[in-house]
């Protein structure tokens, strides 16, 4: 038999030119599968005090950041209370192509305000879920509005949302990270602990709220705690110490969570 050098492939060949393309191939599915198919990514901020300015340069941020699926409000969303500022603030949402959720602010309820909110929002505490988290939404504008009844549905609600991510938001914070404005947190002392040994309890991830006209975060407990109330309003810190105008985004991918601050001028 004459054997022809040409035909012979040396198998170790075949192998190597594999191995690029295999190696290739298992990175390329490495993060594909990294990737969960529900992550997305939501907006915070609070405290427009019927400025739609500054709310605008906010959402036309959000609508260029196609990973944000909705927009949470923290709060005095008007300033007065009044019939005119709910509509002109309820048109420009209804225009703005994006699902926002809105925490009721002290500035909201005032006047007979809070009649205007539930006419134009809804209730005032409730909760939803959005892919593979838990959101709540509570009232603490005043101190007689969070009471047993709130408590004992917030107690409820996260007792049967348990092991899913959970955030909570409110307009009043339960204490100041800046230790600068102590008298603009939830009035009640008292409620105000008990909320936050339930949010413990149930390990809640991040808690938000607005009121104080400033960007802050902190951790307690495993909680993260941010106020974000740079939306409009007149802010209360220097821009050293958060008072910049902002908002907040908060991705989700499967139990991992990441925020950031997005100042609306740098």
């Amino acid at each position: 038999m004459i054997w022809d050098k040409k035909k012979i492939q040396n198998p170790k060949s075949k192998i190597q030119t594999l191995y690029p393309s295999l190696t290739l191939g298992i990175i390329i599915l490495f993060l594909f599968l990294s990737v969960s198919a529900n992550a997305f990514s939501f907006a915070v901020f609070g405290d427009n005090h019927g400025d739609l300015r500054t709310l605008s340069i906010i959402f036309s941020k959000i609508r260029s950041d196609k990973d944000v699926a909705f927009a949470v409000n923290l709060g005095d969303i008007v300033n007065n209370g009044s019939a005119d500022e709910y509509r002109r603030y309820s048109d420009f949402i209804s225009k703005s192509g994006i699902k926002v959720y809105n925490v009721m602010g002290n500035h909201d309820a005032v006047l007979g305000g809070y009649k205007l909110f539930a006419k134009y929002f809804g209730k005032d505490y409730y909760s939803f879920d959005h892919e593979n988290a838990h959101f709540v939404i509570l009232n603490n504008s005043f101190r007689s509005f969070f009471d047993e009844a709130q408590k004992d549905f917030l107690i409820k609600d996260l007792e049967a949302n348990k092991g899913k991510p959970t955030f909570v938001f409110f307009h009043k914070p339960t204490f100041d990270p800046s230790d600068v404005y102590t008298a603009y947190l939830a009035s009640d002392r008292k409620m105000t602990e008990k909320m936050m040994e339930i949010f413990e309890k149930y390990r809640v991830r991040y808690v938000m709220a607005g009121h104080i006209h400033a960007y802050l975060k902190t951790q307690r407990n495993g909680i993260v705690y941010i106020v974000s109330g740079g939306a409009g309003g007149p802010l209360h810190l220097p821009a050293s110490l958060g008072g910049f105008y902002h908002f907040v985004k908060i991705t989700v991918d499967g139990d991992r969570i990441k925020d950031e601050v997005v100042r609306l001028y740098e």
